[in-house]
């Protein structure tokens, strides 16, 4: 008697879960625009933290390097932008994407959100490897590298999604995916070599700063 209670209990949720689901009606385009208009707003703002962040970072290391900087106030920066990344990469996994989409807007918005997690993810390692006497310039390259590949992925995903909302036409969205924002990418190498600041001032002239 209480299995076949309990099949019917179970029979009865999965009845009522697909009758849930099925109820839910696609939204509207205008509602599909301003979710992905939405979200395309909180990247955004997750990318200008990022870039305050970046910018002080690579100020200081780059006085550092000329000898105006103190060790102490390089690892102030460092830290201070591998809470940012740590904090925005957090923030970035938080984001909710309406069910209600498209699945194939959808499945966009989560692709790139994954690649900015993982891009700000490999920024905060980067951003220790600049100071790490066990990290080389080539190892410290190949990380701003990967994190600039992935940050393209999400960027790319994101206009995909903007431009299947209607927001932008393809050719908008190819030229938005050009510009990167936060991405780490190396530069001013000739300022930051040969100082002995770890990876990022190992005196390889290959980039050694975030730019």
């Amino acid at each position: 008697m209480r299995q076949a209670l309990l099949a019917g209990l179970l029979m009865f949720v999965v009845v009522l879960s697909a009758c849930s689901n099925n109820s839910a009606e696609p939204a509207s385009q205008e509602v599909v625009q301003e979710t992905v208009q939405n979200f395309y707003n909180e990247i955004s703002k997750f990318d200008e933290m990022g870039k305050s962040s970046l910018e002080n970072f690579n100020t200081t290391l780059t006085s550092y390097s000329a000898g105006q900087a103190t060790d102490k106030e390089l690892q102030k920066a460092v830290d201070e932008f591998q809470d940012t990344a740590s904090d925005i990469a957090d923030q970035v996994n938080d984001v909710k994407i309406s069910k209600s989409l498209p699945d194939s807007i959808e499945t966009l918005l989560r692709d790139s959100i994954i690649a900015f997690k993982s891009a700000y993810s490999i920024k905060e390692q980067a951003s220790k490897s600049a100071v790490s006497p066990d990290v080389t310039a080539e190892e410290f390259d190949e990380m701003n590298k990967q994190a600039d590949v992935a940050m393209l992925y999400g960027i790319s995903k994101l206009n995909q999604a903007r431009v299947a909302a209607g927001l932008i036409d393809e050719e908008e969205g190819t030229e938005a995916g050009a510009e990167t924002g936060t991405v780490v990418t190396p530069s001013e190498s000739d300022a930051a070599a040969g100082t002995g600041a770890g990876a990022a001032t190992s005196g390889n002239t290959s980039g050694n700063t975030a730019d």
